[in-house]
């Protein structure tokens, strides 16, 4: 089918009108299921927290856009998936039901989770069983139902991609268990190759992995050493205050260490994480509030980093960058003369910070290293 280009249109469409709020709507279902694909991927979590931001800015449908763009092409049995579905195009009336409950089918157990395509009779049935003993149909069957095929170019499209497609309904049908808090136990139905389908909820909440983000001497440049052991806690504490009053629970954990070099200045970075990337999000204002609070702080223009990006310079002594990505907020706070003037040497620590939270937050052991050219 291509690269799925001519898809785009529509799924973007759909998903503004998901980003609205506006109920019901051609592909609605298939729409939340790709809002969830987007966010497991970096470019497409940004465009979609953009998208819900402002549905109405030409900015953020571009990203969208582009981000869809890049999710069929590089998914092609998604992509395909898509071509069954209302987002298919104005001619294809399949829809997408997900039903739970005593009546969902014929045979099907109180506990049994259905995705169906098409308005067949006589659907085939595809079984995922978490518990391989269970009869199917049992209380631990997920079902799977495919229409039966209809006649024209599109079915032998499908029957030709037949193994894409039955993985991406899995995907699929994984999305929709979790958004109606389905368990299914520890044992995964799939365990793709690609992004991690639990990224879009994988937060930092243990010390140690919030330390870890933190850079050692051998990730800094040289003449740069450790003034102190690294520190780490839970929650808040004497090195970082709870920076949401009104829900301190949403904060996780911190870690904070300062480097410095013979015999001025000292660069301290900071590492704060939180429950979701929204608090994170106001965690970010009100940090930047807590500085501005101060009187003598003055806004600075810095180039974007992470997801959200801010500096302030407090007189000739005193600059600090505040960057989120995800659900973790990052500060790197300078200290010594010429604050305004060393301002912009202080990006390239910020990047290697947040590149070391993207890499924690992938599940992966943070090795990113200075790069004075990082861009």
């Amino acid at each position: 089918m291509g690269d799925g280009r001519e898809l785009v249109p529509g799924v973007v469409g759909a998903l503004v009108r998901l980003a609205r709020g506006t109920p019901g709507g051609p592909g609605q279902a298939v729409a939340e299921v790709v809002r969830a694909r987007l966010r497991l991927m970096p470019e497409g979590a940004r465009a979609v927290t953009a998208i819900e931001a402002g549905p109405d800015d030409p900015g953020a449908r571009a990203e969208l856009a582009a981000a869809v763009t890049r999710l069929l092409a590089t998914d092609p049995g998604f992509a395909q998936y898509l071509t069954t579905t209302e987002l298919g195009g104005p001619t294809d009336p399949t829809t997408v039901q997900l039903r739970t409950g005593p009546k969902a089918g014929p045979g099907a157990g109180p506990s049994t989770v259905q995705l169906r395509t098409g308005p067949g009779s006589d659907p085939t049935t595809v079984h995922l069983r978490v518990d391989p003993d269970a009869p199917v149909g049992g209380p631990s069957t997920v079902q799977l139902r495919v229409g039966p095929a209809t006649a024209g170019a599109r079915t032998l499209a499908a029957r030709r991609s037949n193994t894409a497609v039955l993985v991406t309904l899995a995907l699929v049908l994984i999305a929709a268990l979790v958004a109606l808090g389905i368990h299914l136990g520890s044992r995964p139905l799939l365990n793709p190759t690609g992004p991690d389908f639990a990224h879009a909820a994988r937060t930092i909440r243990d010390p140690a992995r919030a330390q870890g983000v933190l850079p050692d001497a051998a990730a800094m440049p040289g003449g740069w050493r450790v003034e102190g052991a690294p520190r780490s806690g839970t929650g808040s504490g004497p090195d970082v205050p709870c920076l949401l009053p009104d829900a301190c629970d949403q904060q996780l954990a911190y870690a904070t260490v300062t480097f410095s070099a013979a015999p001025l200045p000292s660069v301290q970075f900071t590492v704060v994480t939180f429950a979701s990337a929204e608090a994170a999000g106001r965690a970010f204002g009100a940090r930047l509030d807590l500085l501005d609070a101060r009187g003598d702080a003055t806004p600075a223009a810095v180039p974007p980093v992470g997801d959200q990006s801010a500096a302030r310079t407090r007189g000739d002594s005193t600059a600090e960058t505040v960057v989120r990505v995800d659900s973790t907020l990052l500060s790197v706070r300078y200290a010594g003369p010429g604050a305004a003037v060393a301002l912009p040497g202080l990006t390239p620590f910020a990047r290697l910070l947040a590149e070391r939270a993207r890499q924690a937050e992938d599940g992966r052991t943070p090795d990113a290293a200075f790069h004075a050219t990082a861009g």
